[in-house]
Protein backbone atom coordinates (compact mmCIF):
# COMPACT_ATOMS: atom_id res chain seq x y z
CA UNK A 1 0.00 0.00 0.00
CA UNK A 2 1.35 3.42 -1.01
CA UNK A 3 1.43 5.81 1.94
CA UNK A 4 -0.16 9.18 1.16
CA UNK A 5 -1.72 10.23 4.46
CA UNK A 6 -0.11 9.98 7.91
CA UNK A 7 -2.04 10.18 11.16
CA UNK A 8 -0.29 11.27 14.34
CA UNK A 9 -1.38 10.01 17.76
CA UNK A 10 -0.21 10.71 21.31
CA UNK A 11 -1.26 7.64 23.34
CA UNK A 12 1.56 7.92 25.88
CA UNK A 13 3.58 10.72 27.45
CA UNK A 14 2.92 14.45 27.50
CA UNK A 15 4.28 16.54 24.63
CA UNK A 16 6.58 19.17 26.09
CA UNK A 17 7.27 21.27 23.00
CA UNK A 18 4.43 21.60 20.51
CA UNK A 19 6.30 24.28 18.57
CA UNK A 20 9.03 21.75 17.79
CA UNK A 21 6.46 19.08 16.89
CA UNK A 22 4.56 21.46 14.59
CA UNK A 23 7.80 22.45 12.85
CA UNK A 24 8.50 18.77 12.21
CA UNK A 25 4.97 18.31 10.90
CA UNK A 26 5.51 21.13 8.40
CA UNK A 27 8.50 19.21 7.00
CA UNK A 28 6.42 16.03 6.78
CA UNK A 29 3.64 17.92 4.97
CA UNK A 30 5.95 18.58 2.04
CA UNK A 31 5.43 14.97 0.97
CA UNK A 32 2.36 13.72 2.86
CA UNK A 33 -1.05 14.76 4.08
CA UNK A 34 -0.80 14.86 7.88
CA UNK A 35 -3.73 14.48 10.27
CA UNK A 36 -3.56 15.14 14.01
CA UNK A 37 -5.44 12.83 16.37
CA UNK A 38 -4.72 14.48 19.72
CA UNK A 39 -5.52 17.63 21.69
CA UNK A 40 -2.69 20.06 22.38
CA UNK A 41 -4.56 21.52 25.35
CA UNK A 42 -5.24 18.35 27.32
CA UNK A 43 -1.89 17.50 28.91
CA UNK A 44 -2.33 15.77 32.28
CA UNK A 45 0.73 15.38 34.50
CA UNK A 46 3.09 13.12 32.50
CA UNK A 47 0.31 11.98 30.11
CA UNK A 48 -0.77 13.57 26.83
CA UNK A 49 -4.44 13.33 27.83
CA UNK A 50 -6.79 11.34 30.04
CA UNK A 51 -7.24 7.64 29.31
CA UNK A 52 -10.64 7.99 27.64
CA UNK A 53 -9.48 10.65 25.20
CA UNK A 54 -6.27 8.83 24.32
CA UNK A 55 -8.32 5.74 23.47
CA UNK A 56 -10.84 7.80 21.48
CA UNK A 57 -8.15 9.53 19.40
CA UNK A 58 -6.32 6.24 18.78
CA UNK A 59 -9.48 4.47 17.60
CA UNK A 60 -10.48 7.45 15.44
CA UNK A 61 -7.08 7.43 13.76
CA UNK A 62 -7.41 3.78 12.80
CA UNK A 63 -11.00 4.24 11.65
CA UNK A 64 -10.15 7.24 9.46
CA UNK A 65 -10.55 6.05 5.86
CA UNK A 66 -7.93 8.40 4.40
CA UNK A 67 -5.12 7.61 6.82
CA UNK A 68 -2.59 5.01 5.67
CA UNK A 69 0.12 5.16 8.35
CA UNK A 70 -0.33 5.99 12.03
CA UNK A 71 2.70 7.10 14.06
CA UNK A 72 3.05 7.71 17.77
CA UNK A 73 4.55 11.12 18.45
CA UNK A 74 6.60 9.95 21.42
CA UNK A 75 6.94 7.33 24.15
CA UNK A 76 7.16 8.05 27.85
CA UNK A 77 4.35 6.36 29.77
CA UNK A 78 0.66 5.82 29.20
CA UNK A 79 0.04 2.90 26.84
CA UNK A 80 -0.17 0.44 29.72
CA UNK A 81 -3.19 2.30 31.09
CA UNK A 82 -5.24 1.88 27.91
CA UNK A 83 -4.32 -1.42 26.22
CA UNK A 84 -7.04 -3.40 27.99
CA UNK A 85 -9.69 -0.76 27.15
CA UNK A 86 -9.16 -0.33 23.39
CA UNK A 87 -11.96 -1.73 21.21
CA UNK A 88 -9.82 -4.03 19.08
CA UNK A 89 -12.84 -5.51 17.29
CA UNK A 90 -13.69 -1.99 16.07
CA UNK A 91 -10.30 -1.47 14.41
CA UNK A 92 -9.31 -5.09 13.76
CA UNK A 93 -9.63 -5.11 9.99
CA UNK A 94 -8.73 -1.55 9.10
CA UNK A 95 -6.13 -1.46 6.35
CA UNK A 96 -3.43 0.51 8.15
CA UNK A 97 0.22 0.58 9.15
CA UNK A 98 1.27 1.50 12.69
CA UNK A 99 4.74 2.71 13.74
CA UNK A 100 6.04 3.22 17.26
CA UNK A 101 8.66 2.25 19.83
CA UNK A 102 9.64 2.92 23.46
CA UNK A 103 6.36 2.97 25.45
CA UNK A 104 4.56 2.21 22.17
CA UNK A 105 6.12 -1.27 22.31
CA UNK A 106 3.06 -2.05 24.42
CA UNK A 107 0.74 -0.97 21.60
CA UNK A 108 2.77 -2.97 19.07
CA UNK A 109 2.33 -6.05 21.23
CA UNK A 110 -1.42 -5.50 21.65
CA UNK A 111 -2.23 -4.47 18.07
CA UNK A 112 -0.24 -7.32 16.52
CA UNK A 113 -2.03 -9.78 18.81
CA UNK A 114 -5.59 -8.47 18.49
CA UNK A 115 -5.78 -6.96 14.98
CA UNK A 116 -4.62 -7.39 11.40
CA UNK A 117 -2.85 -4.02 11.44
CA UNK A 118 0.71 -4.17 10.07
CA UNK A 119 2.96 -2.98 12.86
CA UNK A 120 6.50 -1.61 12.76
CA UNK A 121 8.99 -0.83 15.53
CA UNK A 122 10.91 2.31 14.67
CA UNK A 123 11.57 6.01 15.00
CA UNK A 124 8.75 8.28 16.12
CA UNK A 125 8.16 11.97 15.47
CA UNK A 126 10.24 13.23 18.40
CA UNK A 127 13.33 11.09 17.83
CA UNK A 128 14.08 10.98 14.13
CA UNK A 129 11.29 9.74 11.87
CA UNK A 130 11.12 13.06 10.01
CA UNK A 131 14.86 13.09 9.39
CA UNK A 132 14.72 9.52 7.99
CA UNK A 133 11.20 9.52 6.54
CA UNK A 134 12.09 8.41 3.01
CA UNK A 135 14.02 5.35 4.22
CA UNK A 136 11.45 4.47 6.87
CA UNK A 137 8.51 4.76 4.47
CA UNK A 138 10.29 2.49 1.99
CA UNK A 139 10.81 -0.17 4.69
CA UNK A 140 7.17 0.02 5.77
CA UNK A 141 5.68 -0.08 2.28
CA UNK A 142 7.88 -3.03 1.28
CA UNK A 143 7.84 -4.89 4.62
CA UNK A 144 11.66 -5.08 4.74
CA UNK A 145 13.85 -6.64 7.45
CA UNK A 146 17.47 -5.54 7.27
CA UNK A 147 19.76 -5.06 10.27
CA UNK A 148 23.43 -5.56 11.16
CA UNK A 149 23.88 -8.19 13.87
CA UNK A 150 26.91 -9.27 15.90
CA UNK A 151 26.73 -12.81 17.33
CA UNK A 152 26.99 -13.42 21.05
CA UNK A 153 25.84 -17.04 20.80
CA UNK A 154 25.82 -18.16 17.16
CA UNK A 155 22.99 -20.10 15.63
CA UNK A 156 20.06 -20.04 13.24
CA UNK A 157 16.74 -18.61 14.42
CA UNK A 158 13.22 -18.76 13.02
CA UNK A 159 10.34 -16.88 14.59
CA UNK A 160 8.32 -13.71 14.50
CA UNK A 161 9.96 -10.43 15.55
CA UNK A 162 8.49 -9.50 18.94
CA UNK A 163 9.60 -7.27 21.78
CA UNK A 164 10.82 -3.69 22.00
CA UNK A 165 11.51 -1.58 25.07
CA UNK A 166 12.58 -3.87 27.92
CA UNK A 167 10.88 -2.02 30.79
CA UNK A 168 7.66 -1.70 28.76
CA UNK A 169 7.61 -5.39 27.87
CA UNK A 170 8.22 -6.43 31.49
CA UNK A 171 5.31 -4.24 32.62
CA UNK A 172 2.97 -6.31 30.42
CA UNK A 173 3.95 -9.81 31.54
CA UNK A 174 0.62 -10.21 33.33
CA UNK A 175 -1.19 -9.69 29.99
CA UNK A 176 -0.74 -13.26 28.75
CA UNK A 177 -3.60 -12.74 26.27
CA UNK A 178 -1.32 -10.47 24.24
CA UNK A 179 1.48 -13.04 23.88
CA UNK A 180 1.87 -14.41 20.34
CA UNK A 181 0.96 -17.97 19.47
CA UNK A 182 4.08 -18.41 17.33
CA UNK A 183 7.72 -18.89 18.26
CA UNK A 184 9.44 -15.53 18.62
CA UNK A 185 12.73 -13.76 18.07
CA UNK A 186 12.76 -11.46 21.08
CA UNK A 187 14.36 -8.05 20.54
CA UNK A 188 15.04 -5.71 23.44
CA UNK A 189 16.41 -2.22 24.11
CA UNK A 190 16.21 0.40 26.84
CA UNK A 191 17.68 3.68 28.06
CA UNK A 192 18.26 5.44 31.38
CA UNK A 193 18.29 2.11 33.22
CA UNK A 194 21.25 1.06 35.42
CA UNK A 195 22.82 -2.34 34.90
CA UNK A 196 21.19 -3.92 37.96
CA UNK A 197 17.70 -2.96 36.74
CA UNK A 198 18.40 -4.41 33.30
CA UNK A 199 19.52 -7.59 35.09
CA UNK A 200 16.33 -7.59 37.16
CA UNK A 201 14.05 -7.11 34.14
CA UNK A 202 15.80 -9.74 32.02
CA UNK A 203 15.40 -12.18 34.89
CA UNK A 204 11.68 -11.40 35.06
CA UNK A 205 11.39 -12.40 31.41
CA UNK A 206 13.45 -15.53 32.13
CA UNK A 207 11.02 -16.47 34.95
CA UNK A 208 7.92 -15.90 32.78
CA UNK A 209 7.30 -19.45 31.58
CA UNK A 210 4.62 -18.58 29.01
CA UNK A 211 6.95 -16.13 27.28
CA UNK A 212 10.21 -17.99 27.79
CA UNK A 213 9.00 -21.15 26.06
CA UNK A 214 8.27 -19.15 22.90
CA UNK A 215 11.72 -17.50 22.70
CA UNK A 216 13.86 -19.20 20.02
CA UNK A 217 16.42 -16.40 19.73
CA UNK A 218 17.24 -12.97 21.15
CA UNK A 219 18.46 -9.72 19.60
CA UNK A 220 19.83 -7.38 22.25
CA UNK A 221 19.73 -3.76 21.13
CA UNK A 222 21.21 -0.63 22.66
CA UNK A 223 21.07 -0.15 26.44
CA UNK A 224 23.13 3.06 26.46
CA UNK A 225 25.94 1.37 28.40
CA UNK A 226 29.53 0.66 27.43
CA UNK A 227 30.20 -2.76 25.91
CA UNK A 228 32.49 -3.76 28.76
CA UNK A 229 29.61 -3.13 31.17
CA UNK A 230 26.63 -4.59 29.31
CA UNK A 231 28.10 -7.46 27.26
CA UNK A 232 29.10 -9.67 30.23
CA UNK A 233 25.48 -9.50 31.46
CA UNK A 234 24.10 -10.28 28.00
CA UNK A 235 26.48 -13.23 27.72
CA UNK A 236 25.16 -14.52 31.02
CA UNK A 237 21.55 -14.36 29.83
CA UNK A 238 22.45 -16.08 26.56
CA UNK A 239 23.51 -19.03 28.71
CA UNK A 240 20.36 -18.82 30.81
CA UNK A 241 18.02 -18.84 27.81
CA UNK A 242 20.25 -21.23 25.82
CA UNK A 243 19.17 -19.86 22.44
CA UNK A 244 21.11 -18.05 19.68
CA UNK A 245 21.69 -14.43 20.70
CA UNK A 246 22.82 -11.39 18.75
CA UNK A 247 23.71 -7.81 19.58
CA UNK A 248 23.15 -4.59 17.62
CA UNK A 249 23.37 -0.86 18.24
CA UNK A 250 20.67 -0.29 15.60
CA UNK A 251 17.71 -1.05 17.87
CA UNK A 252 17.81 2.04 20.03
CA UNK A 253 16.22 5.34 20.98
CA UNK A 254 18.79 7.13 18.84
CA UNK A 255 18.35 8.41 15.29
CA UNK A 256 20.00 5.28 13.82
CA UNK A 257 17.11 3.12 15.09
CA UNK A 258 16.21 0.66 12.32
CA UNK A 259 12.55 0.17 11.39
CA UNK A 260 11.56 -3.45 12.01
CA UNK A 261 8.44 -5.30 10.77
CA UNK A 262 6.84 -6.29 14.08
CA UNK A 263 5.29 -9.75 14.08
CA UNK A 264 6.88 -10.71 10.74
CA UNK A 265 8.22 -14.27 10.45
CA UNK A 266 12.01 -14.02 10.15
CA UNK A 267 14.77 -16.55 9.52
CA UNK A 268 18.21 -15.48 10.72
CA UNK A 269 20.94 -17.75 9.43
CA UNK A 270 24.51 -17.43 10.64
CA UNK A 271 27.02 -18.16 7.86
CA UNK A 272 30.56 -19.21 8.72
CA UNK A 273 32.79 -18.15 5.82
Amino acid sequence: MKIKTIGLIAPSGNIKNFEEINNKIKILEKNFIVKKFYNENSQIRYLSDNDENRIKYLENAFLDKETDLIISIRGGFGALRIIDKINYDLIKNCNKYYLGSSDASILLMALSSKTNIKCFHGLMITNGFIENSEKNIQIIENDIFNINLTPIKKGNIKGILWGGNLSSIVSTLSYSEFLPDEDIILFLEDLNEPLYKIDKMLYEIYRCKKLKEKIKGIIFGDFYLENNEILPLLNEYCKFFDVPCYHTKDITHKINNVTLPYGKMIFIKWFIL
